[in-house]
Formats: structure tokens, sequence, C-alpha cells
């Protein structure tokens, strides 16, 4: 009754088999030291097989294995991340009107800094020319007039980048409303 009830356990047990370095196959019951760095096959006690372990990685397999690990986990990230944003995305704009609310809200700030370096700009013209034959009141005004042109094309970019923004905004908007749409039609 003992060797009945100890006869799964027996049947359970493999014989790992492998080659050496040498080319000779070495058998045991138990992990074979000659064999931590190869495939190793496993039998059952019947000699049938039943499965293959693969060798362990080299240390540049192991490399290769933690940059792929490393590109799925920032793929990852950055689709969370995504998610993330468009969540709040459409938390933050209930209609397309509200991204031309925002838009226009923005932009008016920085229309006005362009419409006040113009008019700063003309008079810094308008005093260029009045300082006729004076080099040093003509410098002052040239110099000035650069520095008023420098900001008024940082204001004009900054209303660029500012459109361009929102109007990335819209597209996603329009595409993740899209997609909310063609979901509850469908259900």
């Amino acid at each position: 009754m003992v060797l009945w009830l100890l006869y799964p356990m027996a049947a359970h047990a493999g014989i790992i088999a492998c080659k050496d370095a040498a080319g000779r196959t070495l058998t045991s019951d138990r992990p074979i030291p000659e064999c931590a760095d190869r495939t190793v096959r496993e039998y059952g006690r019947n000699g049938v097989f039943r499965r293959e372990i693969a060798a362990p990685p080299t240390a540049e397999q192991q490399r290769v294995l933690d940059q792929q690990r490393r590109q799925r986990q920032a793929e990852e990230d950055a689709r969370r991340e995504r998610q993330r944003a468009d969540h709040a995305l459409m938390s933050r704009y209930r209609s397309e009107d509200d991204i031309e609310v925002a838009r226009q809200r923005e932009s008016a700030s920085l229309g006005n800094l362009v419409v006040q370096h113009k008019g700063a700009l003309l008079v810094a013209r308008q005093e260029w020319e009045a300082a006729d034959g004076d080099a040093a009141a003509q410098e002052r005004a040239a110099v000035r007039m650069r520095a008023i042109g420098r900001s008024l094309q940082d204001a004009e970019d900054d209303l660029v980048r500012l459109n361009g923004k929102y109007d990335s905004i819209l597209q996603r908007y329009r595409e993740l409303a899209g997609r909310q749409l063609s979901v509850q039609s469908a259900k």
C-alpha cells in the first residue's frame, strides 16, 4: 500500500538529458551542473519526451531581451499617457465650441501684444525719421526698432504656435468624439 501511494511521485520525477561541451550526453534525475548553460531535455521515467528547457540567454541575448522589454514598457507608458491625455481632453471640452472659446481667450492677449508692438514700432520709426541728421538719436531709435521687431516676431510666432496647438486639440477631439459616437451607435 505504501508503494502504491509513492508511485505518483516517482512517476512524476523525470530524467534530464543534455550534451556537454565535448558532445557527450549526460543524464540524471537531478539538475546537471555541466548543463547549466545548455538546452536540457526532460523525459519521464518511462523515457517519453516531456519538454525541452531552453538554455539561459547569453549576456548579449539578455541585453537584447532587456532592451526589448524596456521598449515595450516605454510603448505601454506612452499608450497610458495618451489615454490619460485623451480622457483629460474629453473632460475639459464638451464641444468644439468650447475649444474655440478657449482659443479665442488665449489668443486675445497675444493679439493685444502684437497690436502694442506694432504701435511701438510705428512710434520708434517716427522717432528715427524725426531724428534726421542726428546720428546718435537715429541709432537709439534703430536699436529700439530692432528690439521691438524681435518682440513682435516672437509674439506672432507664439500666436502661430497657439493656433497650431488648438488645431491639433480640435482634430483629436473630433477623432475621439467620432469614436464615442460609433461606439454608442453600435450599442
